[in-house]
């Protein structure tokens, strides 16, 4: 059984993401699943070296170990091409299989002109073939769909629509991606915050289009999210920092602080 930690290098890592690690860390030990590091770096544009670097190194010095995945800024950059073709395989697997997807040509400025969601155009009846720099792929969520998450129906139609699995820049969508690499990977436990609700209701139902169901029996815990003084959440542009979180003795304090609240919030206990 296996868990993971999955840090976006689009910044540096803040009191949230850390708080997350030393969580889901306790939850490997105490449950005795082995620990995977998986760096979703899909954005060339924003996965810069010194922030997976960052990642790395304020992992290490909070004294998380994991069994699988990189331990060098270079194993990550190395991986990322084999991650892409990867997730490319197993979509033109589903789309054989029947996975309902179609190509949407509707410009980002038609898309934030409209109030629905998903694609406001004809582009699903219009059969129209993916072209790499003027077309995303989108997968068809019909009228009704609802995703049971934790106990809660997120009514995946209304909240998120048509929603993209692969970008126009040729790229995995982020939804795509993580339900691939969470599947090929076997992952059986999971944490996250509770603002990826909806992701993770979007990541179920595409797995439902893969031949392999093992996501669909994970075990998916949301976390209350990690607030400043104003009540806002914490995000890397507001903790953006020349060279991140600070390493001393009050960061880490304050960052095993609020992993005990959350743990136990999700049912882990945190030393």
């Amino acid at each position: 059984m296996q868990t993971r930690v999955a840090p976006t290098p689009s910044g540096f890592l803040h009191v949230g993401n850390a708080a997350n690690a030393l969580v889901t860390s306790a939850w490997a030990m105490d449950d005795g699943l082995e620990l995977r590091l998986r760096i979703d770096d899909l954005d060339d544009a924003r996965a810069r070296p010194e922030y997976i670097e960052d990642i790395l190194k304020l992992l290490d010095w909070l004294g998380i170990r994991w069994t699988h995945g990189p331990r060098t800024v270079v194993e990550c950059q190395e991986a990322r091409a084999a991650r892409s073709t990867r997730a490319w395989d197993v979509l033109e697997q589903a789309l054989q299989a029947g996975m309902p997807a179609y190509a949407c040509n509707c410009s980002r400025r038609t898309l934030a002109a409209t109030p629905t969601h998903g694609c406001p155009g004809d582009c699903r009846a219009a059969d129209r073939p993916l072209d790499v720099g003027e077309s995303a792929l989108r997968i068809h969520v019909p009228p009704g769909t609802t995703i049971d998450v934790q106990g809660e129906a997120v009514e995946l139609d209304l909240v998120l629509g048509d929603f993209i699995v692969w970008r126009r820049d040729d790229r995995p969508a982020y939804q795509w991606f993580s339900v691939v690499e969470d599947t090929d990977h076997g992952t059986t436990h999971i944490l996250r915050g509770e603002d990826l609700r909806v992701s993770t209701a979007a990541q179920l139902y595409l797995a439902g289009f893969l031949p392999d169901a093992g996501f669909l029996e994970a075990d998916i815990r949301h976390h209350p999210l990690v607030l400043d003084d104003a009540g806002l959440k914490l995000s890397k542009s507001q903790l953006r920092r020349a060279s991140g979180l600070p390493r001393s003795p009050q960061t880490r304090e304050a960052i095993r602080r609020w992993a005990v609240e959350l743990g136990g919030a999700v049912g882990v206990k945190v030393p």
